[in-house]
């Protein structure tokens, strides 16, 4: 027989506040042994999306509340997190990234989940409904397992040194993104050309694109740090290992690559987000007449590529690398939060219920019909494969307008998708390489002196 939990469900009746006592009553006071504290960096829109979640959680537990708080971008989560280890505050659930992960592992309350979705245990709910714990092995398998496989420790260094084993679940991921190439149809089409498909054809095209766009900048890159990464996974240059010598990323491939951007930049080809000064999508919607023909760019930030009627757009993968022996490596980056849950903090007793709540709440969150709601609202790939027959993402999905046709763009590259190792150090690393690029781009360094400072910054090649 199945072991069933059976939830506590408090209710607090304060008789003495009502009337003049009112004011007596400590409304601001959280009962953290009974509140999911859930940090993300969802904007106005995108909270009133998850409250469905939230709604539906508290409804079946009553006695239960979330607290969802809305700390800033992905790194201000970080910080936010790892400042609240401090002072023993940590919440019980976040959005993060693999290299936040890798460095809240130190403090050893990151949950194995892999435990939570074994269960075969049930908890009681309101009006004594059971709910499965865990996940069945459909269930398992119905999430997109290459972000599912993002969350195994294997993932990340020194995983056992902090007492997980390589199985532990560390991470579930929540929504996804990658990134997509961004095309100025119209454009293309007046000059006889396609869309690029390899690096090579687009520097081929970049040449022909300037002289009969003389104000347009022939590529817009949002991210510098992704495109670094991304040229290493697809030609195998080296960027970082898990194991050490982690930092593996000044060499002469990506010397030769950077000196190569930083001809193309001087000719006008380039401009990224932070050489810009905004987002390049910015740069996209201005059209032929000082704007860029290309612009690489997230799949979930897709409704900013959006030109109105200036003019026809289209979107395509990122282009690949052709190797030696002529193929080509497409690899695209893997984006988008997962999901974190810490041991209990601010001095509760009951760590182990409070654990099974977060992670019922968590299964809100990857609830198919909630994920195809949060998916169409936000443009996120979703973490389940089902969400793709529910009947309102397959409408979205039959759209024409920018958002959808991104996701299907986006969920056509599953086999494409990487990510990189998680240590102590490959946040900084990210930062670095994105900075080589800057650096070497605007020619305020060689590309060896801004390859070796980034060794440097990043405590050297240990």
């Amino acid at each position: 027989m199945k072991k069933i939990l059976c939830v506590l469900l408090v209710v607090a009746v304060a008789i003495t506040c009502c009337g003049v006592l009112l004011t007596a009553c400590n409304e601001t006071s959280t009962d953290y042994s009974h509140t999911i504290v859930f940090y993300s960096s969802q904007g106005d829109s995108l909270q009133s999306a998850t409250q469905v979640a939230i709604n539906n959680f508290e409804a079946k537990f009553p006695g239960w509340k979330v607290q969802h708080v809305q700390v800033g971008g992905y790194d201000d989560v970080k910080e936010k997190v790892i400042s609240d280890f401090q002072g023993k505050q940590q919440p019980d659930l976040a959005y993060c990234y693999a290299d936040h992960v890798a460095q809240y592992l130190q403090t050893s309350k990151v949950v194995d989940m892999s435990t939570l979705i074994n269960s075969t245990d049930k908890v009681k709910g309101a009006n004594d409904v059971e709910y499965a714990i865990g996940y069945t092995a459909e269930e398992v398998a119905d999430f997109v397992q290459g972000y599912y496989k993002e969350g195994l420790a294997s993932n990340y260094g020194d995983y056992a040194k902090y007492g997980y084993d390589a199985n532990a679940m560390l991470t579930l991921p929540f929504v996804k993104s990658t990134e997509l190439m961004y095309y100025n149809k119209d454009a293309l089409d007046a000059l006889g050309l396609k869309p690029a498909t390899t690096w090579d054809e687009l520097w081929t095209q970049a040449s022909y694109l300037k002289t009969k766009y003389p104000t347009a900048t022939p590529l817009g890159y949002d991210s510098e740090a992704n495109w670094f990464i991304t040229m290493c996974e697809q030609n195998g240059w080296g960027y970082t290992s898990a194991d050490a010598p982690h930092y593996l990323f000044n060499n002469d491939n990506t010397k030769t690559w950077l000196n190569k951007l930083n001809e193309y930049y001087n000719k006008g080809y380039i401009a990224t987000q932070n050489e810009y000064g905004a987002y390049t999508s910015a740069l996209f919607t201005k059209g032929t007449e000082g704007g860029a023909i290309y612009c690489i760019g997230s799949s979930g930030g897709a409704s900013h590529q959006n030109p109105g009627s200036a003019f026809k757009w289209g979107i395509a993968p990122i282009p690949g690398s052709v190797q030696a022996d002529g193929s080509v490596n497409y690899s695209a980056i893997s984006q988008g939060p997962s999901l974190v849950m810490f041991e209990a903090g601010n001095g509760v007793a009951n760590i182990d219920e409070k654990k099974i709540m977060t992670f019922m709440f968590v299964k809100e969150l990857m609830d198919p019909t909630f994920q195809a709601s949060f998916a169409i609202a936000s443009g996120y790939n979703p973490s389940r494969n089902s969400v793709y027959e529910i009947e309102a993402y397959k409408e979205h999905m039959n759209g024409t307008d920018i958002t959808a046709v991104a996701a299907n763009v986006a969920s056509s590259m599953a086999d494409r998708f990487f990510t990189s190792p998680a240590f102590v150090g490959s946040s900084t690393a990210r930062t670095q390489v994105g900075n080589v690029v800057l650096y070497t781009l605007k020619g305020s360094k060689s590309a060896e002196k801004a390859l070796s400072d980034a060794i440097t910054n990043c405590g050297g090649n240990r």
